[in-house]
């Protein structure tokens, strides 16, 4: 099934973009990892829970090390795409605020639990494959760092 996309050349970029940041979550949250670790650019770095993971192999290895019991859901929200040249290539920043729960699996919690409301950025980079993580970075909005 081919994506309706806006009829700007710029909208369609922005929706592309917009779309590489949506599946990023969705394949994090449906445990699809091979596919999420696809987004990544080959010099990809994903700042994940204090450590630097650095291209799509780092970022498969860390996933897969996840409990296989957790269950999240991220909903993305206030998506902003910056789109810019840098070095002769098309780069893009897509600006959202992620609000991660999840299932409180801990034996001293039950139920839906918040884990934190992020400032989110991620850097993408045009590649012949589409649209590539460059970088993804965050901050705690809520509760504050």
């Amino acid at each position: 099934m081919e994506k309706i996309r806006p009829d700007s050349s710029e909208g369609s970029v922005q929706w592309d973009c917009s779309d590489v940041t949506l599946s990023f979550f969705h394949f994090l949250d449906t445990r699809r990892y091979l596919d999420l670790a696809a987004l990544m650019a080959p010099d990809g770095v994903w700042l994940r829970q204090g450590q630097r993971l650095l291209g799509p192999d780092a970022v498969l290895a860390a996933l897969n090390a996840r409990s296989a019991t957790r269950t999240t859901c991220h909903v993305v929200s206030n998506i902003r795409v910056s789109l810019f040249e840098q070095s002769g290539a098309r780069h893009a920043r897509v600006f959202f605020y992620l609000t991660a729960y999840d299932d409180g699996a801990s034996p001293e919690q039950t139920g839906l639990h918040l884990v934190a409301i992020r400032d989110c950025c991620d850097e993408l980079i045009e590649t012949e494959h589409g649209w590539r993580i460059l970088e993804k970075s965050s901050h705690r909005q809520l509760p504050p760092e």
